[in-house]
């Protein structure tokens, strides 16, 4: 598999950049101010945990598989419908990086990510593996393997927002 791989997949980002503009994350830095849950493990939280918060406690991915109350009959549920049609996935979330905050640590996950392009610039990339690879097609279902060591990167000067979630082959 290519590490990135584009799909046949395609929705409106436009609508879906309306839906995540409408949710308010409250100023309280134990959360990452520029990730909103999409499912969870109650249903209730769109508050991503700081994993620099001292009282961070890791929650099994495959367990962040509620649909927050929030997106309950939004176009963001159709989304992971119509996705859930072709993979099996958990652990979606809207995932921003502005340019105050310009990249992800170089890390490795457990498991592959979808990733949806809402808003990017063409400063926009991805490191995997030491190869520098883009996802510019806002809108478009992209599969990636975050396996391997990979890293997110804006150095426009605009934000850039994702949806992503987590698939199982």
């Amino acid at each position: 598999m290519p590490l990135i791989n584009e799909t046949k997949l395609n929705f409106d980002y436009r609508q879906l950049i309306i839906e995540h503009n409408q949710i308010e994350i409250p100023k309280d830095y134990s959360y990452d101010q520029n990730q909103i849950a999409i499912t969870s493990l109650d249903g209730k939280n769109v508050l991503v945990d700081n994993k620099f918060n001292e009282d961070y406690k890791r929650i099994p991915e495959m367990d962040l598989n509620l649909l927050n109350e929030w997106f309950k009959d939004t176009y963001v549920e159709e989304v992971i419908n119509e996705v859930n049609k072709h993979y099996n996935t958990t652990k979606w979330r809207f995932m921003k990086l502005t340019s105050e905050r310009r990249a992800y640590s170089y890390h490795r996950d457990e498991t592959k990510r979808l990733h949806i392009p809402l808003l990017t610039n063409e400063d926009c990339f991805f490191i995997i593996d030491e190869q520098l690879l883009k996802m510019n097609q806002v809108g478009k279902v992209y599969e990636m393997d975050t396996t391997k060591k990979h890293t997110a990167l804006n150095l426009g000067w605009s934000d850039r927002i994702h949806m992503v979630g987590i698939y199982y082959d």
